[in-house]
């Protein structure tokens, strides 16, 4: 920028000189010209130098200190090409306002006569890089020699681009160095926070998911920040899952392992006898421990992405019945009454999903209510059907769950520990496999307390059409 702005004005300033000056000559040559009309000669020059002075310099007054105390004395000869005239600098200088006189072009005009003898200035007319010719009526009357601006070493213009040269310099110094001062900060500015963003995502590394990254800035960077402290909760709570999870599962097997190992240990010391109801003691937990696995191969399939839907149009309400006929002789051995008539109304209700696994859901919510409803209680079965949803609701007997513990039933491994124990036989599995098929019908399942002092299981599919 330095380079270009100084080239641009020297350049520009060398040629606004040069106009002046040519101007300057022009305007001296004129008044020659008049002169030597009103003389027939340069004899007035030769006799008076204030003459030539005042020609060629323009601000110095012709008179002699005697000629000066007359007030009436006549005139000299003036300059009438410039009289009434101005000469605007160029437009792109406006701002320079020369004086007159302050490039002092006068002291470097020679004048010379027809001959090329020397009347003013230097010896010889070669000696001037600028030689114009006077003429008066078409014929040469003399020669004008001029040295330019720029080709004197101690000009006035030469020193004027030396002086604007060094201000310039500074300037652009001044600036590189505010730059500088600038750029450090703005750096360091920028860099916190990417500094902090890459000691974040170390540390995730690291497996330190507690560390949070404070969003300094409301750019780019702070949302890449607030992303990367989303992602530290997100694993953060993996974490932890996971290890609930490990411990929630091995807990669950080391139940029934632990009864089998105890009666078998017993058979083998001949504490107890392997007669028939023994070993359908142990039977029965081993069918606790593939239950388990089974519920975990489904969990673990859904969250892997392979738990495969075949996916057709049925009928909702049919495949609740049928299943619901699977269960009366549980239902009778309990003695629950079952209220069914809601199902008998509510017509067709078309839904578009996979009917093993819909039997699959209905199958955990009915086993559900067969464990954990006192016996002679009841079960009441409603439907809404709307244009574009089927609500299917469960509404169950005493005992009820209090809604702390409602929102933690469909997490993995979950009882409340009075009433739906594990005693009962319950992997604390069957809620959580039955949100993630209704999830995958694009329907939902909720609880709620029931009207009949038990549990509430509210599910909704979407209709076709």
């Amino acid at each position: 920028m330095f380079v270009f702005i100084y080239l641009t004005f020297s350049s520009g300033f060398n040629h606004y000189v040069e106009q002046e000056e040519q101007k300057h000559v022009d305007a001296v040559k004129q008044q020659l010209i008049d002169l030597y009309g009103q003389s027939d000669g340069w004899q007035p020059i030769k006799q008076n130098t204030l003459l030539w002075r005042s020609i060629v310099e323009q601000n110095v007054d012709p008179r002699t200190p005697q000629q000066r105390n007359f007030k009436n004395e006549a005139e000299l000869p003036q300059d009438k090409s410039s009289k009434g005239r101005t000469n605007p600098p160029s437009p792109s200088f406006l701002w320079i306002n020369l004086p007159p006189g302050s490039l002092k072009t006068g002291q470097r005009i020679s004048l010379y006569d027809v001959n090329k003898e020397v009347i003013v200035g230097r010896e010889y007319l070669t000696d001037n890089p600028q030689v114009e010719s006077i003429l008066l009526n078409n014929k040469v009357i003399g020669w004008i020699g001029f040295e330019p601006s720029r080709l004197v070493e101690s000009s006035p213009a030469k020193a004027f681009l030396s002086a604007q040269f060094h201000n310039y310099f500074m300037i652009t110094l001044g600036v590189m160095l505010l730059a500088f001062i600038m750029a450090i900060i703005l750096s360091r500015h920028l860099i916190k926070p990417i500094r902090q963003i890459v000691s974040g995502t170390n540390a995730l590394k690291k497996g330190d998911f507690s560390n949070r990254i404070p969003a300094l800035t409301q750019d780019e960077l702070g949302t890449l920040s607030k992303n990367v402290n989303e992602l530290a909760q997100t694993l953060e709570e993996n974490q932890q899952m996971r290890a609930q999870w490990v411990s929630d599962t091995s807990h669950e097997l080391k139940t029934p392992l632990t009864v089998l190992r105890s009666h078998l240990l017993a058979v083998q010391d001949g504490i107890f006898v392997a007669d028939e109801k023994r070993i359908a003691l142990l039977i029965k937990q081993v069918d606790n421990l593939n239950h388990i696995v089974d519920d975990l191969t489904q969990l673990s399939h859904r969250d892997a992405g392979v738990f495969t839907y075949t996916q057709v149009d049925l009928d909702i309400i049919q495949a609740f019945e049928s299943s619901l006929d699977d269960f009366v002789m549980r239902f009778e051995q309990q003695g629950l009454l079952v209220h069914r008539q809601a199902l008998q109304t509510v017509g067709q209700c078309l839904v578009r999903g996979d009917r093993d696994r819909l039997q699959q859901l209905f199958v955990n919510l009915l086993e559900n209510t067969c464990k954990y409803t006192n016996r002679g209680g009841s079960l009441n079965i409603e439907v809404n059907k709307t244009r574009s949803h089927v609500v299917l609701t469960l509404q169950d007997s005493a005992p009820s769950v209090t809604p702390e513990d409602q929102e933690k039933l469909f997490e993995r491994f979950y009882r409340v520990e009075k009433s739906r124990n594990r005693e009962l036989g319950g992997s604390g599995l069957g809620l959580a496999l039955c949100k993630q098929i209704i999830e995958a019908h694009k329907g939902d399942i909720s609880l709620q307390d029931s009207p009949f002092g038990g549990l509430s299981v509210q599910v909704r599919f979407p209709l076709l059409g």
